[in-house]
């Protein structure tokens, strides 16, 4: 009898534990992978950063994993960057198991999700003062920023002045996500941002592929082209703290401030040859108020690819050929009107600028020179009279030698360089490594002078 119960219980328990013991098991084996897959990224970007983790996250049932209390030390830096959780999700747990070994052979799963929570960046570390100085660097080659116009003179909006504003940390959750349709044979991406205090920010794309499979090899040659894209933008903040550290930096009122700023707006947008209907404008400025938003959306049926990229002269032909539909603080706003023309390419708007104050002031139209008439006389034995000189050539810009400029110190100069950039204005140094120009502000409000590397300079033009 007693024999009888003891096996009834010990089936009872193997029906109970079965299913624990494989479930432990699967987890074990699950957790060994993620950990051994953390530790081989780890050591993947230690020449980097430094990596750290506290926790591993598994959900068997959704096919999640993932880490947390995960931080970034970068190399040769101080502070770090710290992220609450990463997660990982797929469509099947062979794919996660396998994930290393299969993106290595360029396979991709038909759908991926990446979500980072609690991504935070300290604005005061030292890793955030080295990557602001690169980004001065760069800013510095792109000129003063839209964002900076009317602000204090200042020529662009960096990282000592974001913290001005009171901006401490930047803590963001980020998420990341595609998938593979191989009937319609289309992939689709989206990806959110949304960051306390500044803004929201997400994007879906909708691509054509000429392939059924989806890998690295078939994406790079199927020739992908666009067929939809929508985009979002929500301001949660930083426009409010940008308008209210620009005004304090004028010493006027906020809404003096954002009336300047237009002004100079209207004229930058002018200058750069674009041609923009009032509405639009006033539109387009107004993001730059507190909680604005922006919608953005493009279908493209029969689809947009570099074939179609090839046929496009100007900005204003690809809005046309586009076509996009566009919300400003939730109201719909036509782009019929824009346009856009070659922003003076022989330079000669700079010329007026640098040479303004040296030209003799001009006949106005309609003005006639008043007409003396003298009373009749005799006339008189000629006088000898020298020939006129011959008219000077007139000067214009005209291309010359980069190592004839350290000769021509002081005179107007555009320099190109191999990257596409025009840098226009007077020439103020020359060295074996760079090449100062100063450039009058759009604005009229100064001059900001402009180092090139000498050797990213791929031609030169003097004014002469």
């Amino acid at each position: 009898m007693q024999v009888n119960v003891i096996k009834k219980i010990a089936a009872v328990l193997l029906v109970i534990l079965a299913p624990i013991t494989l479930f432990a098991a699967v987890y074990g084996f699950v957790w060994w992978k993620v950990s051994t897959a953390a530790e081989s990224f780890a050591k993947d970007i230690a020449p980097f950063a430094k990596m750290t983790y506290q926790d591993i996250h598994i959900d068997l049932v959704e096919a999640q994993v993932g880490l947390k209390g995960i931080s970034f030390v970068p190399t040769g830096s101080e502070g770090e960057i710290g992220v609450q959780s990463a997660v990982l999700k797929a469509p099947s747990w062979g794919f996660v198991l396998d994930l290393e070994e299969k993106l290595s052979k360029g396979e991709l799963p038909d759908a991926f999700n990446v979500d980072l929570k609690g991504l935070n960046i300290n604005l005061n570390s030292g890793y955030m003062q080295d990557w602001g100085r690169i980004a001065l660097e760069a800013q510095r080659e792109a000129g003063q920023s839209y964002d900076a116009l009317a602000c204090g003179g200042l020529e662009f909006i960096g990282l000592p002045e974001i913290r001005k504003m009171g901006y401490g940390n930047l803590n963001s959750d980020v998420s990341f996500q595609y998938h593979f349709d191989p009937l319609d044979k289309e992939l689709n991406f989206d990806l959110q941002s949304r960051t306390k205090q500044v803004a929201n920010m997400s994007m879906s794309l909708v691509l054509k592929v000429a392939s059924e499979t989806l890998n690295m090899q078939s994406i790079v040659f199927a020739q992908p082209q666009l067929k939809h894209i929508e985009a979002r933008y929500f301001d949660r903040g930083y426009n409010k703290k940008r308008n209210k550290f620009c005004a304090n930096l004028n010493k006027e009122p906020v809404k003096s401030y954002r009336e300047r700023y237009k002004g100079l707006l209207s004229k930058r947008l002018a200058y750069e040859g674009w041609k923009i209907p009032d509405e639009l404008f006033n539109a387009f400025e107004g993001l730059n108020n507190p909680g604005s938003s922006l919608y953005l959306r493009v279908d493209v049926p029969k689809g947009f690819g570099l074939q179609s990229m090839a046929m496009i002269q100007t900005p204003s032909d690809l809005v046309r050929e586009l076509n996009p539909y566009v919300e400003f603080s939730k109201k719909y706003v036509a782009l019929d009107g824009l346009e856009w023309s070659e922003p003076d390419p022989e330079g000669e708007r700079l010329l007026r600028e640098l040479m303004q104050s040296q030209e003799p002031p001009e006949l106005v139209l309609g003005e006639e020179i008043e007409k003396v008439v003298e009373p009749e006389e005799k006339p008189k034995a000629p006088i000898y009279q020298r020939p006129k000189p011959e008219k000077a050539v007139e000067k214009s810009f005209k291309k010359i030698e980069v190592e004839k400029l350290g000769g021509h110190i002081g005179k107007p100069v555009i320099l190109y360089t191999y990257f596409g950039r025009k840098v226009e204005g007077r020439l103020v140094a020359v060295t074996d490594a760079v090449v100062t120009v100063e450039h009058r502000l759009v604005s009229g409000r100064g001059t900001a002078t402009y180092p090139v590397a000498y050797d990213k300079i791929q031609s030169a033009q003097l004014y002469h």
